[in-house]
């Protein structure tokens, strides 16, 4: 027999985009991917060979759904891009990429008793609290450009209805390349601009000699005002980092809806972040009733989480793993980590 590490993977010539009922070129390799990893039975593939089908057909479609959800592609059953590359990569690379991150999991606790764990290419969250699963949320992580870190720390404080401190790098890349555009954008976006990083003075917006500033020699601090409409929504939630990475609500939750969301500047935007609040703050102490006041005050306040309850959180890189359910899960590798790391050809 065999060893199916050793078996002869399919190749593949897809043309372009195959939906469904149209011609599939290798629809015996298809099934046999399909078969071997799982995502279809024995019995469903012996029925599709028996009939000489050629065409992506209602029952391949069902199949092509859960691999493309295992891993983490957008479930639709068209075998497009995405889902005919994972469909070439063979269960040599497979085991490959599960010893690689097998190798990652020595670096953190992927399940805690107690923790956040945020599973970076997987845009998603966990919370545990004693051994009990409380919360999971979609999440956005950092552009391939301005990638999220892997970090080891303690949630040790909520902020209701935050200020934004636009970092250096943002305001110099993002916010005043607008502002040279349009002078009103600083003022319709309800920024406001201080001496500097140790100063409270304001300046006003309408004294800034603008045309004498490239967005290198802005030499004031830029702060967005609480709000709906401050990019960090109406919760932050603060760890010691050397990098300023933290969690937070946003502004803009039609993001949320998008596939994949490698979209922010390195932090990292909760779906869910009004539940994530007010877990925290109950399980440190405060009541629901606390947490209801200080949602409804609309004011700026740091609530420290209180009786020493600190909470572990994890920002991990997870391209594959088993889950509660025993399923093997992958994920595309948005920041080449595994490509530097393994080698692996995808």
């Amino acid at each position: 027999m065999i060893d199916i590490k050793d078996m002869r993977w399919p190749v593949f010539l897809f043309k372009g985009i195959i939906r469904p009922g149209q011609y599939v070129n290798n629809m015996d390799g298809v099934v046999t991917v399909l078969e071997t990893l799982g995502d279809m039975t024995f019995f469903e593939a012996e029925n599709i060979r028996s009939k000489n089908n050629t065409y992506l057909s209602s029952s391949v479609v069902v199949s092509i759904k859960r691999f493309q959800e295992r891993h983490g592609l957008k479930v639709d059953g068209i075998i497009g891009t995405e889902t005919q590359q994972w469909l070439a990569l063979s269960i040599k690379q497979r085991i490959r990429l599960l010893a690689l991150n097998a190798q990652r999991l020595r670096l953190w606790s992927v399940q805690p008793s107690t923790g956040i764990v945020v599973n970076i290419p997987n845009y998603h969250m966990k919370l545990w609290l004693d051994g009990e699963k409380k919360l999971e949320s979609k999440v956005i992580v950092g552009h391939p450009s301005r990638q999220t870190p892997m970090i080891d720390s303690d949630i040790q404080s909520v902020v209701f209805n935050p200020y934004w401190n636009v970092p250096n790098s943002i305001m110099k890349k993002d916010i005043m390349p607008k502002v040279q555009k349009n002078r009103s954008y600083l003022t319709n976006n309800n920024y406001e601009v201080l001496k500097g990083w140790d100063s409270e003075n304001k300046i006003s917006i309408n004294t800034i000699p603008y045309h004498l500033l490239s967005p290198n020699d802005f030499p004031y601090r830029l702060r967005q005002k609480p709000g709906k409409r401050n990019s960090l929504g109406l919760f932050k939630f603060n760890f010691p980092n050397s990098q300023a990475i933290y969690l937070h609500d946003t502004s803009s939750h039609s993001l949320f809806d998008k596939h994949e969301r490698a979209l922010s500047s390195g932090c990292i935007r909760v779906e869910k972040a009004k539940s994530l609040a007010k877990v925290l703050l109950e399980y440190s102490g405060s009541s629901e009733q606390r947490f209801n006041n200080l949602y409804r005050s609309k004011k700026t306040r740091t609530i420290v989480l209180g009786n020493g309850k600190f909470v572990p959180v994890d920002l991990i890189y997870q391209t594959a793993w088993v889950d509660e359910l025993g399923v093997v899960n992958y994920r595309n590798d948005i920041y080449m980590y595994d490509r530097v790391q393994g080698k692996i050809v995808y």
